[in-house]
Parts: C-alpha cells; structure tokens; sequence
C-alpha cells in the first residue's frame, strides 16, 4: 500500500469515526469554550443534521468516500441504506435480534436479585437521541466504513474486525477496567450488527436492532444507583454476548429459510471495477 493510499485510508476511517457523534461533539465544545448549555434534545437535533448532511452530500458529492463522487442515491445503494423488498421482513427480523439481547440482560439483571421495573428512561428526548446511534452509527460504521476497510485490505474478515475493534474504541467512557469490559461488549454488540448487515445485504436490520436495543437498555438493567458485584456484572456480560451469539444463528437461518438477502452481496473485497484510486 502506498502512502497516498495510507493516508486515504487513515483520513476516511477518522471522519466515518467522527461523523456519527459530531454534532453532540461540536455541542460539547459550545459549552466547555462558550459556556453554552445545549439541551440534550437539541444536541440530538443537530447531531442528526450534521450526520445526515455528511452521509447524503459531504461524503458521496464532495469528498466521493468512498466510491468518487456518485450520487446520493447510488451511494446510499451501495453502503446498504434502502428499502429491500419485503421490508417488513428485515424490520421483524431486527425486532427479533433487539429482543435478544434485550431479554439476555433482563434475565441476568432479575437473577441478581437487584433488578427493579421501571421504565423512566422513556422520555421523548431518549427516544430522539437513540435514533442518532441506531441510524448513523451503522450507517458509518457498518456502511461507510466497511466499505473503506475492504477497500484497503480486500478482505470481509479483516475489514469486519478492524472496523468492528474501532466501533468498540469509540464508545470507551473511561480508563478503568469495567469501561474496557463495556468497549469489549459494544464490540461483541458490533459483531452482531455487522453480521446482520452482511447476510442481509442491507443496513435496515442493524438500524432496527440497534435502535431498540439502545431505547431499552436502561430498563433492563439494575438501576445504576444500585452497587453489583463482579460476578452480577459477569452474568450481565455472559447473558448479552450469548444472546447476540444466539441473534448471528437467528440470522443465519431468517436469510436462509425466509429468503432475505440481496441477490448482490453488500461486502465485496476486491474494489469494484470503475471505482477511482484513493487520492
């Protein structure tokens, strides 16, 4: 790989990082230079904004990442952002792996013995702010960037653990061991998302998935005023990855037995043919 092609590489994976949360960074920046304080609301308004502006204009007409500059239709195609047909069948099939994860980490929070029903995360500023990961982050990561990676490395298995291993890296909140166990669960969790949008051919899955996974996951758990041990937090860990292991097989056999899928795979390796050089 030359060095031109490096720092292509380099530059497009930074951007396809930053972009899915470059709102509520830009809001972040408001308040620590300016002393602004942005409601939570308004930063997921104008993260959506931003994110949308980058992923329909700035990155298929500008900056023509990664395909050269193609229209926001074709782009949106080819990063797997469509209606396939038989929609329905790919939200159902996201409802289902949502529903997995969900119910792995309700049944370990019950089983400590600590867990209580509630359902006050449920506020209408949550529910916007879910739409931006649930939406841009596989519209980035699992879209965008995976087709950079397999551009760079033609190949689905290094291009699905790197992007995979970055997505983890992203969501790190801190230095101490549990938020490095935390990166390693959203990187099972992106393991899930990745899977589902290879073998489906589309995007629409993840988005489902991901979103409802993200609206949810403060109800069941044990409330965060609640102190857990290691072995509550083992549990919660082993239940969630097990039941997104459990959501890959429910995929596997939805796309073969209900025919879901794109007749056209969605990660190709080798680049396709009229694709321009990284400049």
């Amino acid at each position: 790989m030359s060095g031109k092609e490096i720092r292509w590489l380099v530059r497009s994976t930074a951007l396809t990082t930053v972009f899915p949360a470059s709102g509520f960074l830009l809001c972040l920046l408001a308040e620590m230079l300016l002393n602004i304080e942005v409601p939570r609301l308004t930063s997921s308004i104008i993260n959506w904004l931003l994110a949308a502006f980058a992923a329909f204009l700035l990155f298929p007409r500008i900056l023509g990442i990664p395909f050269g500059r193609i229209r926001p239709r074709d782009f949106s195609r080819r990063i797997g952002l469509y209606l396939p047909p038989g929609f329905w069948k790919y939200i159902l099939l996201g409802v289902i792996l949502a529903s997995c994860t969900l119910s792995g980490m309700l049944i370990a929070s019950v089983l400590t013995g600590k867990y209580r029903l509630g359902f006050g995360s449920l506020t209408l500023t949550h529910l916007v702010f879910c739409l931006n990961p649930g939406v841009w982050e596989e519209v980035f990561y699992r879209g965008i960037q995976m087709m950079i990676l397999l551009r760079a490395t033609r190949s689905l298995k290094r291009a699905a653990a790197i992007q995979v291993v970055i997505f983890g890296l992203s969501h790190i909140k801190g230095i101490d061991a549990l938020s490095f166990v935390d990166a390693g669960s959203v990187m099972v969790l992106g393991i899930g998302f990745t899977y589902a949008a290879w073998k489906t051919g589309s995007l629409l899955p993840g988005i489902v998935f991901h979103y409802l996974h993200d609206t949810f996951v403060f109800v069941v758990q044990v409330p965060s005023d609640v102190k857990t041990s290691v072995f509550d937090n083992a549990l919660f860990y082993i239940f969630l990855w097990s039941m997104v292991a459990l959501g890959c097989l429910i995929t596997r056999w939805a796309v073969k037995k209900s025919m879901l899928g794109a007749t056209v795979p969605l990660y190709t390796p080798a680049t396709s043919p009229g694709d321009p050089k990284p400049t």
